[in-house]
């Protein structure tokens, strides 16, 4: 019954895709069709009346067969049939006309709507199957050849997976051809093994010295050399050129001479990578050639790419002027109106797009401008490329493959970045550091801005739109299924069918999200056309009395940017990133991801360490600047704990004496500049708090005495909602996300299954990071005082991919976190230290602060508890206003009062009476 009402539902949004990508060139729909031939016209208007659908629509198909610029006449043929298709006949010609616009769409270089015309009629057979028709030629193999074209490779390998299963069942010969797209999205993905997997078993289908043959030992030499294996690589690589090369002549392999393109030009990146450009420049010019004779004024993109290639290898071998011609080649068949008069003329940004050849034609101009000194010139180009990102990154369904461009984007950032800061050096002109802060504020956590954006725009609408319902109704079931999955609680065929069904979900949640940005399309456009924040507007928003040290962690370099309110003070470079950023990794594994006994077996060593950390940093002036200092770190260093920093070198036995940076300034972190900004903006619900609290582990069957300690701490201060052990549920967890203002979690929290997914353990379920998204909840605190909520995956340009992280893009203005395994006795002392500072009114980073300074000078500790180990892992990140509480009432205190008043009072009267009597 799902199943169906899935299928009813995603048919309608497919009607509404349609309907508004055509009402989108009526007006030039209108003028191709007054061009139509007279006869042709007679002909359609004799169809028509006589009823004869299938005869109209094939009519129309022919006419734009002969001439695919007019595509247009077929869109709006569909739009204005006069009924729905109902024979076989209509069906199959209502298929191929939504095909035939997937395909053309593409050849005339539109492949957004390439996608939406393939996905109409993916949908279309899929509601209905026609055996008649051949789905996967037609319309699965080019859908998902076109998702892997954009860098969707989830979403392409959603398809492609079960192409194959359709192929498996009903046409063994696309087999092969399958698993070459499949091994092909598995390289992008970085996942070589599965990409060798499937380049063997589409070899296994093939005849010998056939194209596919060489199609798929093109691909594999690929995989060899991202592999290591050189050798292999070259003699796969050699032998699918002979063996193309051979199949020009043979008209029935129509795409030889494409696929030797390819393997020219696979054969070229070989070279490329080891070191050999000038061999490298012959063969991405032998693929151009293939190209200008087998496919004049075709495959623009695929040429587009090609001219990068060879542009690259002539930079690299010194010749820029003739490199810059290539990529202004590129540019100009991207983009036909860009008509270059000089090497330093650009493409105006209303003319960018998302398109991944795109973006790397303009990053190789930005790097040669840059190597002729055209400095101020190659920072535009690179700042040209952020409307690219922004716009190509929209068009991502799937998170991970936004994470792949993040990383991706890093080597163009730091170019940028090293071109402002040498442009600032140069003339110390204020504008330039402004433009390396901003730079780097866009080489920070966009994702998350994007999640957080997105929460914040689907909360002020979902109530009343259905249509939102039903994608959070998806959402639901898909996190269902990666539950199961990740809990291994079925097995065999039963996990196998969860999976299938996940899959299939996921890619009708990516349908019904472009269903959702059409019908928001201006909301949209608002957002991927928004510019980057000007420095001004980002420092304005620094709160007085705070300084900021903003991180870029780069190959090169590491960067850090200085501000206060309303100014930049600083902009530093620290040079051999590689030994630095290598040192704080050995440094944060060493004495805190592997527990304390290195650092409790050599405190000494630990101090010498911590301080050569904190010098290489160079934040001493930063710190003793102002009371609070904000870190908006990147990379690696995001799992440093700076409170645990030493800022004087002479080492003291006693460690409550040691100089710890705690003790020096009052630090906390933010994701950037831009998603503060938004925990600041962000709306909360009236003083209330939850307290969910298990003081047993079931994963090591043990009981946890502290969690009880922390409840008492906290309950003799702040009042609320309490929940313990089994009252401690997910139905009760789920139910206060979106009615507590501060929210309290003391319970177990791991990474599981093969992804390492952050996960809370409640009463009676797990509850996982990914459950979070599309939860509606905005608290002004939440403390996740469990171990490792701070921790996950650390996604390069993105950051760490923790429980924190996921509250934060839900809806949180700030959040205390655990970096790794917390001492529960050491966790339960401070967070009473915690919350008392808190219910007097200090903010959260200066309520957690003082609680490690408590810590410290608490004389009742032993001596090895007060090493960093055991205090330095919570950390507060996000917005540091004060906590709207509700504070116990003391009423020890109020009886007290009363019976000093009652004593007060009595004396006075006994004093009085004596006067009287006197």
């Amino acid at each position: 019954m799902q199943k169906r009402v899935y299928k009813w539902f995603f048919s309608i949004s497919c009607v509404i895709v349609f309907i508004i990508i055509s009402a989108q060139s009526t007006n030039e729909i209108k003028k191709t069709d007054d061009r139509l031939p007279a006869e042709l016209k007679q002909q359609l208007d004799s169809l028509r009346k006589a009823d004869d659908l299938a005869g109209w629509l094939y009519g129309y198909r022919a006419h734009v067969y002969e001439d695919p610029q007019r595509i247009s006449i077929l869109t709006k043929a569909q739009a204005s049939a006069w009924r729905i298709a109902k024979t076989q006949a209509e069906r199959e010609e209502w298929f191929y006309c939504l095909a035939a616009q997937g395909y053309y769409l593409l050849y005339n270089g539109n492949i957004l709507k390439s996608i939406d015309a393939y996905e109409l009629a993916y949908h279309y057979y899929f509601d209905k199957p026609l055996d008649s028709v051949n789905v996967l030629e037609y319309v699965m193999k080019p859908l998902g050849n076109n998702y892997t074209r954009l860098g969707d490779y989830d979403r392409a390998f959603l398809i492609q997976e079960k192409s194959l299963a359709l192929a498996k069942k009903n046409d063994h010969a696309q087999i092969a051809s399958i698993c070459h797209n499949l091994a092909t999205t598995a390289i992008w993905k970085e996942d070589l093994p599965l990409a060798k997997k499937y380049c063997e078993e589409g070899l296994k289908q093939v005849q010998k010295n056939s194209a596919m043959q060489g199609l798929l030992l093109s691909t594999l030499s690929e995989v060899f050399f991202k592999l290591g294996k050189t050798d292999s690589a070259l003699i796969n690589s050699k032998t699918a050129i002979g063996i193309l090369t051979t199949k020009l002549s043979d008209k029935e392999e129509v795409n030889a001479a494409y696929w030797l393109r390819g393997a020219w030009q696979g054969l070229g990146d070989i070279q490329s990578q080891s070191n050999e450009p000038a061999g490298a420049l012959g063969s991405y010019k032998k693929a151009i050639t293939i190209i200008d004779q087998y496919y004049r004024g075709q495959r623009k993109r695929e040429k587009a790419k090609l001219f990068v290639s060879a542009g690259r290898m002539l930079l690299q071998l010194k010749q820029v002027h003739k490199a810059i011609e290539q990529f202004n080649n590129a540019l100009a068949l991207m983009i036909p109106s860009f008509k270059p008069g000089s090497i330093t003329e650009l493409p105006a940004s209303k003319d960018l797009y998302g398109e991944n050849a795109l973006l790397d034609a303009l990053h190789g101009k930005a790097d040669c401008l840059k190597a002729l000194s055209k400095n101020e010139e190659a920072l535009n180009c690179y700042l040209l490329l952020y409307v690219i990102e922004k716009k190509l990154r929209n068009e991502f369904f799937s998170n991970t493959a936004k994470q792949q461009q993040q990383k991706e984007n890093r080597q163009w950032i730091e170019s940028a970045i090293e071109t402002a800061f040498d442009l600032w050096q140069a003339g110390g002109n204020k504008a330039y550091a402004d433009k390396v802060l901003q730079i780097a504020e866009m080489s920070k956590a966009q994702l998350l801005l994007d999640d957080m954006r997105n929460n914040e725009r689907y909360n002020r609408i979902k109530n009343n739109d259905t249509l939102l319902e039903k994608e959070q109704q998806i959402i639901q079931a898909v996190n269902f299924y990666e539950k199961e999955e990740a809990l291994n609680a079925v097995s065999g065929e039963v996990v196998n069918n969860a999976v299938e069904a996940k899959k299939e979900l996921q890619f009708q949640l990516s349908l019904i999200q472009k269903t959702i940005k059409e019908k928001y399309r201006n909301q949209e456009k608002l957002i991927v056309n928004e510019a980057l924040p000007s420095a001004d507007s980002l420092l304005v928003n620094i709160e007085t009395g705070t300084t900021v040290i903003e991180f870029f962690t780069g190959e090169k370099n590491i960067y850090s940017i200085e501000a206060e309110k309303n100014k930049i003070v600083r902009v530093r470079k620290i040079g051999q990133a590689d030994r630095v950023l290598g040192g704080i990794k050995h440094f944060v594994d060493t004495y805190f991801q592997s527990g304390p006994a290195n650092m409790m077996n050599n405190p000494e060593q630990y101090y010498k360490d911590a301080f050569a950390v904190y010098q290489s940093l160079g934040i001493e002036a930063a710190i003793s600047r102002n009371k609070n200092c904000m870190i908006i770190p990147d990379g690696i260093l995001g799992y440093l704990p700076f409170d645990a920093l030493v800022t004087d070198s002479v080492y003291k036995t006693s460690t409550e004496q040691w100089a710890f940076l705690v003790k020096q300034t009052n630090l906390y972190q933010c994701y950037s500049l831009q998603t503060k900004l938004l925990q600041q903006k962000t709306s909360h619900p009236s003083k209330s708090f939850a307290g969910f609290f298990i003081s047993f582990d079931s994963s090591s069957q043990s009981s946890l005495p502290a969690v009880k300690k922390e409840y008492n701490e906290i309950h003799a201060v702040i009042q609320g909602d309490y929940y313990n052990d089994e009252k401690a549920s997910l139905a009760a967890f789920n139910k206060q996300l979106t009615a507590a203002n501060l929210l309290h979690i003391s319970t177990h929290s791991f990474l599981q299954g093969k992804d390492n997914m952050p996960v809370l353990q409640m009463a009676d379920d797990k509850f996982f990071l990914f459950e979070l998204y599309g939860k509606s909840f905005h608290p002004q605190l939440v403390v996740l005082s469990a171990c490792r909520t701070g921790h996950g995956m650390l996604a390069r340009g993105e950051g760490i991919i923790s429980l924190a992280r996921g509250f934060t893009a839900t809806g949180a203005a700030g959040i205390v976190a655990g970096l790794w395994d917390m001492n529960d006795e050491t966790t339960a002392t401070m967070m009473g230290y915690f919350y008392k500072s808190l219910s007097s009114g200090q903010s959260p980073a200066s309520a957690l602060r003082h609680s490690k300074l408590q810590w410290l000078q608490n004389k009742s500790g032993q001596q090895f508890q007060k090493l960093p180990y055991y205090w330095a892992g919570m950390v507060y990140s996000g917005d540091n206003n004060r906590v709207n509480i509700d504070i116990q009432k003391n009423t020890a205190i109020w009886w007290w009062i009363a019976i000093v008043a009652a004593i007060t009072g009595l004396i006075f009267f006994i004093k009085k009476k004596r006067l009287i009597f006197k």
